[in-house]
């Protein structure tokens, strides 16, 4: 454990965070559990102020074919401390078409970026952990599709107050 009382610089400290490979449903419905992607654990208190940069990539690969296909996820980010729990941003990946896709299949990948700063105006006693997750995925048309290369990072700078 470090000693976080003597750490308190302005200097920004990267964290890698973990992936997972869950198994990934045609649908998914808002009232169902989410899934968990990726999560990243930081320490806010080695940085006074401290404002924390997350940022997951991934490469989403699919397959579409027939009339009007379509293909939606919704991601959530949340911020775990102990028990408490709390949505910071959602997003929205869509490919859809409004022809038909011809006489074979369309094979996209589909690179996705997502990033977000949360500017901490309280204190926290530990460590935080930001959770990626699917909240809701809705097809038509989809053959199959894989999620690739993901990667989370969560990146502690110190922040600047508005005057």
């Amino acid at each position: 454990m470090r000693d976080v009382s003597k750490v308190r610089t302005g200097l920004p400290f990267i964290t890698c965070g973990r992936t997972f490979d869950p198994a990934l449903p045609d649908q998914l419905d808002r009232s169902e559990p989410p899934i968990l992607l990726a999560q990243v654990c930081v320490d806010p208190r080695i940085v006074n102020d401290p404002c924390v940069l997350v940022k997951y990539s991934e490469f989403i690969q699919f397959i579409l074919f027939g009339l009007n296909p379509k293909f939606v996820i919704f991601y959530r980010l949340v911020r775990v401390a102990g028990s408490d729990q709390q949505i910071l941003q959602e997003w929205e990946f869509q490919f859809q078409s409004t022809s038909r896709i011809g006489f074979g299949n369309l094979d996209t990948i589909q690179p996705t970026v997502l990033n977000f700063c949360d500017c901490l105006t309280k204190k926290f006693k530990s460590e935080l952990t930001y959770q990626l997750q699917i909240v809701e995925i809705q097809t038509k048309g989809l053959d199959s599709y894989d999620i690739r290369n993901k990667s989370i990072t969560g990146t502690i700078v110190k922040g600047q107050s508005e005057q």
